[in-house]
């Protein structure tokens, strides 16, 4: 019974961190154009088909986005004095933790749909299988 309390209590703080930190325009571009630059930076002079490529910015995509926002959300939220807060609240660290993990895996698996919506959509690459 307490794990489902601070399990409903992570899901609190991830969309509280998706409702303030992550989801703001230079996120969200940021998550967007780095790995688009560094996917176009690695092709240029290669001879390779997109299809080919795509798994790779997937990659890209989803190492970026997930790790670029969830180390600063405790320093953002201490220097708006909002972390005193959070950690007087009756929940757990690793509760809190959990929270920022969901978050970041939720905003990078955002980013990697519009990124997989593109390369269907625009540039006609088919999804020949799925393997996990």
């Amino acid at each position: 019974m307490i794990i489902i309390r601070q399990l409903k209590r992570s899901t609190a703080i991830a969309k509280k961190d998706l409702s303030i930190f992550y989801l703001k325009g230079p996120v969200v571009i940021s998550g967007l154009l780095v790995p688009s630059f560094l996917f176009f930076a690695y092709i240029i002079g290669k001879d390779f088909s997109f299809s080919f490529l795509m798994p790779g910015l997937l990659g890209m995509a989803l190492f970026v986005t997930v790790t670029s926002i969830g180390p600063i959300v405790a320093p953002w939220e201490t220097r708006m004095r909002t972390f005193e807060r959070l950690i007087s609240t009756p929940i757990t660290i690793w509760a809190i933790i959990l929270g920022d993990i969901i978050a970041s895996l939720l905003f990078g698996l955002f980013i990697t749909f519009f990124i997989i919506l593109a390369g269907i959509i625009i540039l006609g690459i088919e999804i020949i299988s799925l393997r996990f």
